[in-house]
């Protein structure tokens, strides 16, 4: 009975252990990885020229607060070439984290699309849906940081789906403006493609292991 008891405890544990892991999204992306910019459709204003040298599409994969800016607004977005998800895990969520400025350019909706052919495609459907950022604003510049596991003290959106298909390229594009009639450009400070990482699940289920071995050796 005694056995019985102490092998319950270390299930539970190791339950437990794998349960936790499933939490540890992190991203894929780094800075410097090939990117490519999806402009979209201007809005109707005075503004339909390319992003801004300071903020181009490479600032939305920078790790810091520095905003991605488009005046082709309706549909931008971009294609990026994870570097960073060795044991080709799916991407089962997205983080964006708000800019600066102007909450009317926030996007309101999203389309994830991936590909194993090329950062242009063709592209499968992952997922799509609508969006609300919060009003806060994160800085701009390098004042915030935004390492691969997230930063929990900063403003964003996380959205988690199912998917189950891993891609070598993917594409993220922004159909809808929080209010398109007033921005005159998207924006978004980081977006993050998000993975739980084998790596770091298969050594978690080691150290539970290892502490059902010792639960064991001391109470059984």
């Amino acid at each position: 009975m005694r056995n019985a008891s102490c092998l319950l405890a270390a299930l539970i544990l190791v339950m437990f252990t794998v349960t936790s892991v499933s939490g540890a999204f992190v991203d894929i992306t780094r800075p410097g990885d090939p990117i490519e910019l999806v402009s979209g459709i201007n809005q109707g204003d005075d503004q339909a020229g390319p992003p801004p040298a300071e903020e181009g599409v490479a600032q939305a994969i920078d790790d810091v607060g520095q905003k991605y800016l488009n005046f082709l607004d309706l549909n931008s977005g971009f294609g990026v070439t994870p570097s960073a998800n060795p044991t080709s895990e799916p991407v089962i969520g997205i983080r964006l984290y708000t800019a600066n400025d102007s909450e009317d350019r926030d996007p309101a909706s999203f389309i994830l699309l991936g590909s194993n052919d090329s950062i242009t495609g063709p592209w499968e459907a992952i997922a799509s849906g609508n969006l609300a950022l919060p009003s806060d604003r994160n800085e701009g510049g390098n004042t915030v940081s935004i390492p691969p596991e997230g930063n929990p003290t900063a403003y964003y959106q996380e959205v988690l789906f199912d998917n189950v298909t891993p891609y070598t390229h993917y594409q993220i594009t922004f159909p809808t403006l929080k209010n398109a009639a007033t921005a005159n450009s998207m924006q978004i400070g980081e977006v993050e493609l998000l993975v739980v990482p084998e790596p770091a699940s298969l050594a978690l289920f080691g150290i539970g292991g290892l502490l059902m071995l010792a639960i064991r050796r001391r109470s059984c």
